[in-house]
């Protein structure tokens, strides 16, 4: 099977299940600054995969098979996984230290956010044909408009809609400056984590 395939199901079931945990009404899952503070350390990850409601699960699964189609082939399937689960971190673990504001958050648009820096720039530095360049300059630059817009001016108008709920602008900044880190490590460790 494509590894392409299993890694989009590999998402789509990880969020799926967690997404039925809410149904039990107990939310163990969602990034909760008290629940961390009181020893609850799973939720730097698990904050990640739940999600405000189906139609923000649904946001993002469609937000990673566009990314899925755009970088098909560039990387192996366990450092997909590994990107996403770091850039998931950089999420929590920035919202932690950088944001102490943020009580609580759910969702995967931040870890994505990671996952499309990550691709374009270990794309870029690549042997793909130069018109691929350009496609990922103008996605570079299309992400640095987008951040900055909703550091400045709060979230893109109609997403807290869309979601159901507040966007944290917050995760986005967190996960991309997480898939700078990711495609410095792979460009420096090419060998071992790029086909």
């Amino acid at each position: 099977m494509n590894k392409n395939i299993i890694f989009i199901l590999f998402a789509i079931i990880l969020c799926s299940i967690a997404q039925l945990t809410l149904r039990l009404e107990v939310d163990w899952l969602q990034y909760s600054r008290a629940d961390i503070a009181a020893g609850q350390w799973w939720r730097f990850v698990t904050g990640n995969i739940v999600h405000l409601s189906w139609r923000h699960f649904l946001m993002n699964i469609v937000g990673l098979i566009a990314i899925i189609i755009l970088f098909p082939n560039r990387l192996k399937l366990l450092t997909l996984i590994l990107i996403l689960i770091s850039c998931s971190l950089s999420v929590t673990i920035g919202m932690w230290v950088f944001s102490p504001d943020v009580q609580w958050y759910v969702g995967a648009s931040g870890a994505l956010h990671g996952l499309l820096v990550s691709l374009i720039i270990i794309e870029f530095i690549s042997d793909e044909p130069w018109s691929m360049h350009w496609l990922n300059i103008m996605l570079l630059v299309a992400i640095m408009l987008k951040l900055t817009w909703e550091l400045f001016m709060g979230p893109i108008p109609g997403s807290e809609s869309t979601a159901g709920g507040p966007v944290i602008v917050q995760a986005h900044l967190y996960g991309s400056m997480g898939g700078l880190l990711c495609a410095g490590y792979i460009i420096i460790k090419n060998k071992v984590l790029v086909k």
